[in-house]
């Protein structure tokens, strides 16, 4: 740990560039092969030209492919990549002759997963998600920040440097960026068009809080923040591959940046060879045969000059063979690049909406794939990172009860859960045991199951107490009624044959 007190943030940064230097010409390296803008050549900015060095645009739809498959899995569009799951015993609890508390922490539960949802879209987080995936599948390590209500900001790895412990986690970490204008609460001695503005966040090693601190052109600006633990900070650090030692995390596609690397240099061939190949000319001996150069070029289609067919040929390469090689070489190492990235047997449709199902499935093969874990990882990092964040601003707490946050394969197999109410209820009816259950409790499980809002859609016991009782008022009087009308036809029976039966004596 450092001595966040006596340490000055441009001072902290600048020593640790040299840590990062390889991570950056890796990085580059890769970015030259995939998506040359994911990481540009130091120096540049938007006024510069990429130089794009690849032959191939296969690899970038590689890395693109790979993005949007996880950008889905961890913010699905159409359902909800996350569940707000009350503590069971204390549910238990409140089950016991409390039915109304459990039916308005549901109501809770539902209302508040809506706004959270809500405010996700409108803060148009999804968009950062792609960011962030693409900065750890081409270059292995990104930091974010969450603006309150504003949404995410992407620290790239020329932005800021990192000290991880022994589990590769962040202890201590500073963030540069360029400022035309300054935050509020900050004052310099002399004003510029442009600010390099240095925050530095590190563990305290007196209290083990988090201390965030700035400065400015080796000055210390603005008050120190403290922060109680690494969840509570606005800035988290993401990585994808990390290895004992390694002072930042690797990225995904450095694994297979040989085989990318192959890609490029056959596509490279494969092209200047086909457009070799494919140039057309005629060779004509004008010099010691009878045919005319001017008769050839001038003739029209069908025309008859003179000349002989000997003194006329085509100009043929006469290198398929070795062609073939490497097409069939570069087809193999795309169909292994395929399948590590994803780009097979995926079963997401191409539509705007896609069910929650097709979600699950997508969330499975990643999980089972070479990526191994690393799906789970990012839904607990990132997905329950970014809910938490959204709920502190929107202010949501739960004071009768816990509720946990679940993110990654848990959240979304709702529809094995409905699967398995689905196959209880029909053994539940088959054996005719219907009335052990309540109506309201298998409502409440469905729509929690697919994140359906309930507010307004479900009766309240009370409401359904008032119409059954209302229904047996009702029941009563229409029997009452049937019960006074018989008994009145049976007197007007009774007074008709009366005087019958005295007219018959």
């Amino acid at each position: 740990m450092i001595d966040i007190a006596t340490t000055i943030p441009s001072e902290y940064y600048n020593s640790k560039l040299a840590d990062r230097k390889p991570y950056e010409d890796r990085a580059q390296k890769i970015s030259e092969v995939s998506l040359p803008y994911v990481f540009r050549a130091e120096g540049s900015d938007g006024g510069s030209e990429l130089i794009v060095k690849s032959s191939q645009s296969f690899n970038g739809r590689q890395v693109n492919n790979l993005k949007s498959k996880m950008g889905m899995a961890l913010l699905p569009p159409a359902t909800s990549s996350f569940r707000l799951k009350p503590d069971a015993q204390e549910m238990v609890a409140l089950f016991q002759g409390n039915e109304k508390a459990v039916e308005a922490i549901r109501e809770q539960l539902s209302i508040n997963t809506d706004a959270i949802n809500s405010e996700i879209e409108n803060q148009q987080i999804r968009s950062s998600l792609f960011d962030m995936l693409l900065q750890q599948i081409v270059v292995g390590s990104v930091v974010v920040e969450k603006n309150e209500r504003k949404g995410i900001t992407i620290f790239p790895l020329r932005s800021f440097v990192v000290d991880l412990d022994s589990q590769g986690e962040p202890i201590a970490m500073c963030i540069v960026e360029k400022l035309k204008m300054l935050p509020e609460g900050i004052t310099v001695n002399e004003e510029k068009e442009e600010y390099d503005v240095y925050t530095l966040l590190a563990i305290d090693k007196d209290t083990n809080n988090w201390v965030m601190k700035q400065s400015i052109e080796g000055e210390i600006v603005g008050e120190e923040k403290t922060y109680k633990d690494y969840d509570s900070l606005p800035f988290r650090y993401f990585g994808w591959n990390w290895v004992q030692g390694d002072a930042y995390h690797r990225p995904f596609a450095e694994d297979y940046y040989p085989d990318m690397l192959q890609i490029d240099k056959l596509g490279k061939l494969n092209t200047q060879g086909s457009v070799i190949a494919a140039k057309s000319l005629i060779l004509v001996n004008q010099r010691g045969g009878r045919t005319r150069k001017r008769d050839i070029v001038e003739s029209v289609n069908g025309a008859v000059i003179d000349g002989h067919s000997d003194d006329v040929t085509s100009f043929q390469l006469g290198k398929s063979f070795d062609f073939k090689i490497s097409n069939e070489r570069e087809a193999t190492i795309k169909r292994e690049l395929q399948a590590n990235f994803l780009d097979t047997g995926s079963v997401q449709r191409d539509a705007e909406r896609v069910t929650a199902e097709e979600i699950r499935v997508m969330a499975q093969q990643l999980e089972a794939s070479t990526l191994a874990g690393v799906y789970s990882k990012m839904a607990l990092k990132w997905s329950k990172w970014v809910v938490s964040k959204v709920m502190d601003e929107l202010k949501i707490k739960f004071d009768s009860v816990d509720v946990d946050v679940l993110t990654g394969l848990d959240a979304l197999g709702r529809s094995q859960e409905g699967q398995k109410m689905d196959n209880f209820m029909m053994r539940v009816s088959q054996l005719q045991l219907n009335h052990w259950i309540k109506d309201n409790e298998v409502l409440g499980r469905y729509a929690s199951y697919d994140g359906i809002n309930t507010v307004g859609l479900i009766k309240t016991s009370d409401e359904v107490q008032k119409e059954q009782q209302a229904a047996q008022e009702a029941a009563q009087k229409q029997q009452m009624m049937e019960s006074g009308a018989q008994s009145l036809g049976q007197e007007a029976g009774k007074a008709m044959v009366n005087p019958q039966q005295q007219q018959a004596q």
